[in-house]
């Protein structure tokens, strides 16, 4: 019996090494793919682009990411925006941007939801690109700004890796405490689960990974999956979509747009917290079996060895070292992520806080689902 127990703390003190070493090498690829696989912009001319953005409630946002796509290199676009039912002034900020810029921006009156059936963020993008013209479907949020070769950043890319669709990291903006302690969540994808440049590689639906935040579609792909029809209850519309087209043999690429389009997602704890939480809400609700592999991933690989670790020292366990050394790993490919992303030094230090503070997400999210209550965005709720 005690050999056996001994073998079994063997065991796990070997799954710890290597789930801590599989992330360092993980996030190290990921990061080298992400450099050396975006493009600069160099097309600026070619087929026509139709940028299109949903807007609930976005009057201090749309101004601001307006005048950056009214300002690009490419030449060929055009700009659809949708009005989500807003109940701020977004459709007179809407309207005055069509009215100065006819033939560049045109505004559209957005439907009421359905009802059951759909998801308010896919029925705003399936609408828009029904008033699309382009050959290119480029998608993007109001709350995003765009540098001046963003367009053509997209196009080259999407003309480069010969792709049906292509999403990436944008540049986050956290401007207060409560934002960096939970939108860095959004580049676990990266630093835990999923190589990247798999994406493109391999065929497989589950290697698909999207970001609203900018996605353009190749128009003949995007039509020939039904568009936001095929993920339309989905919360988490821009994954969904990114799977269906690789299910439908479509390929599909994950690069970095940093350096050309930048955002700040929520504004405060508050926001961040809700933001995010929908997003695991929808894996709750819809994927249980991989939240519940999510949880016991975060649990056994990042929270376990820091709780273990000063247990380990204080009663002089031969077994702190190796903790150590995985606590260790763990925070380098944490800090390379991060680094990588261009987020402030010190944000790497807050993964503990960061960490427990996303299981306590996951679970307050189980509830919800498990309720049937729901959560609330933009002031309307999501089941």
């Amino acid at each position: 019996m005690i050999a056996l127990i001994v073998l079994l703390d063997h065991i796990i003190r070997l799954l710890f090494f290597l789930g801590a070493a599989y992330f360092l090498v993980l996030s190290i690829s990921n990061i080298v793919w992400l450099r050396l696989s975006s493009h600069r912009p160099r097309i600026t001319r070619g087929r026509m682009v139709s940028v299109l953005i949903p807007a609930r409630d976005e009057e201090k946002n749309i101004g601001p990411c307006l005048d950056s796509l009214l300002d690009q290199t490419y030449s060929n676009y055009e700009i659809v925006v949708l009005d989500d039912q807003s109940t701020d002034r977004t459709w007179e900020v809407l309207s005055d941007y069509a009215r100065r810029n006819p033939g560049r921006v045109r505004a559209i009156s957005g439907e009421p939801l359905p009802g059951r059936g759909w998801s308010g963020k896919p029925h705003a993008m399936q609408q828009l690109s029904r008033h699309a013209r382009g050959d290119y479907l480029l998608f993007t949020d109001a709350d995003t700004v765009h540098g001046r070769e963003s367009i053509a950043w997209a196009v080259t890319n999407m003309e480069w890796h010969k792709a049906d669709c292509v999403s990436g990291y944008v540049f986050q903006e956290l401007n207060t405490i409560g934002e960096q302690f939970i939108v860095p969540a959004t580049y676990i994808m990266s630093a835990m689960v999923l190589p990247l440049w798999l994406i493109a590689a391999l065929p497989a639906p589950g290697l698909s990974f999207a970001i609203g935040q900018m996605i353009i579609f190749r128009r003949s792909a995007f039509e020939a999956i039904g568009g936001y029809a095929r993920v339309a209850e989905k919360i988490s519309d821009d994954l969904a979509i990114a799977r269906e087209l690789k299910r439908a043999g479509y390929r599909q690429v994950f690069l970095d747009i940093r350096r050309h389009v930048r955002c700040r997602m929520y504004e405060g704890y508050r926001a961040s917290f809700n933001g995010v939480s929908k997003n695991i809400y929808d894996l709750a609700r819809h994927r249980t079996m991989f939240f519940a592999a999510a949880v016991t991933l975060l649990v056994t690989f990042v929270v376990l060895p820091l709780a273990l670790l000063p247990i380990q020292i204080l009663t002089g366990s031969p077994a702190a070292q190796l903790t150590f050394l995985c606590v260790l790993f763990f925070l380098a490919a944490w800090a390379l992520v991060l680094y990588d992303r261009g987020l402030r030094w010190w944000t790497p230090f807050l993964y503990p806080v960061l960490f427990a503070h996303l299981l306590y997400m996951a679970w307050w999210s189980f509830g919800r689902a498990s309720s049937g209550h729901g959560v609330i965005w933009k002031g309307r709720t999501l089941q």
